[in-house]
């Protein structure tokens, strides 16, 4: 039997678990989350603590 390796995304947004084969990438090559749509790169922690803000706002 073969056993396949599968990685996994998870949003810093919204905590969203996806498998990566799934998840779309931006113009520079960072994921974007399926669920909430939250980019997840370098800044993924001030981008997700802004867009959670907006959020509770909402």
């Amino acid at each position: 039997m073969a056993f396949e390796w599968t990685s996994y995304f998870e949003c810093a947004a919204c905590g969203e678990l996806e498998r990566a084969d799934t998840v779309g990438y931006d113009s520079l090559g960072y994921p974007e989350c399926p669920d909430c749509g939250a980019r997840t790169g370098p800044l993924a922690g001030v981008e997700a603590a802004t867009w959670a803000q907006t959020k509770a706002l909402d």
